[in-house]
């Protein structure tokens, strides 16, 4: 099915005027829409300086499963709510991370260095955003938090790719063993919950991985502060600098299609000059 540039900008005007003007939806979904939308250009520019993701650390070696003999690091990152400043001017934002930061921590490593992780559902019991019990995978029978992670490009067994079924809920955790086995890479690690994968992700359940080799090493790129990872993310928030997910004007159905946010995150950071296409996003979420 195709989707014209008309019936786009009709539906992306319609959002933009909910977000300011009280819509049709009655209960927490009209709360929701009728939020004012921020003005990310009326923010001051050049006034943060960009944040750099903590590296991930290992507490131990722990066995891999099956293979008692080999021993590899073992880290255990929960997930959690957070309160973060985006902008100097605006109030703490609530959101998702891993650990204690949104983006999570970057994992660094070698191929062929195996390492295990144990993801902790350490979340609220309630979502913050609003969700589609009509979408496969979020109907009403399921949990309102439910969580599990994928790293995305990764060779890795079955059992430790996260399929959006294998989720859990707040207070369990599951352990997934990463071979790294392929060459170097800048991968990254999200939330793959079937039914409300977007929402985990927009809430900031993500993070980067990545995957050293001696060919790239060759290569003498930049390296140590020379080397910045930057997460490029498009989100929305309203006046009290809280994140604002549009919905439709259907209360029975709050999702929409897509949507593209006005103000651009760079490493968890909201820097209002910057622009950035989505032709040109190398690692965007």
């Amino acid at each position: 099915m195709s989707f014209s540039g008309r019936v786009f900008l009709k539906q992306s005007a319609a959002v933009a005027g909910a977000l300011a003007l009280p819509g049709k939806i009655q209960g927490d979904e009209q709360r929701r829409i009728a939020r004012p939308a921020l003005d990310p250009n009326t923010l001051a520019k050049y006034v943060d300086a960009l944040p750099i993701p903590p590296i991930a650390r290992a507490s131990e070696r722990k066995p891999v499963p099956g293979h008692a003999s080999l021993r590899v690091p073992y880290f255990r990152l929960p997930l959690r709510e957070l309160a973060c400043q985006v902008h100097r001017d605006l109030k703490p934002t609530r959101v998702w991370g891993v650990g204690t930061s949104s983006p999570g921590p970057t994992f660094e490593t070698r191929s062929g260095e195996g390492l295990l992780v144990e993801w902790a559902n350490e979340l609220p019991n309630a979502h913050f955003l609003p969700i589609d019990r009509k979408i496969h995978g979020a109907e009403g029978d399921t949990p309102d938090v439910r969580a599990v992670i994928h790293l995305h490009g990764a060779k890795v067994p079955p059992e430790g790719d996260g399929y959006p079924e294998n989720w859990y809920v707040p207070g369990k955790s599951a352990t997934y063993f990463y071979p790294n086995e392929q060459e170097a890479a800048m991968l990254w690690y999200h939330d793959h919950t079937l039914g409300i994968n977007r929402l985990n992700v927009y809430a900031g359940v993500l993070g980067a991985f990545l995957i050293r080799d001696s060919a790239e090493q060759s290569l003498h790129l930049p390296a140590g502060r020379y080397e910045i990872p930057l997460i490029l993310c498009d989100r929305m928030f309203d006046r009290e600098a809280q994140l604002y997910y549009p919905v439709s004007e259907d209360p029975r159905g709050p999702w929409i299609a897509e949507f593209a946010g006005n103000a651009t995150l760079v490493n968890g950071k909201l820097f209002p000059y910057l622009e950035v296409s989505r032709a040109n996003t190398v690692f965007g979420c």
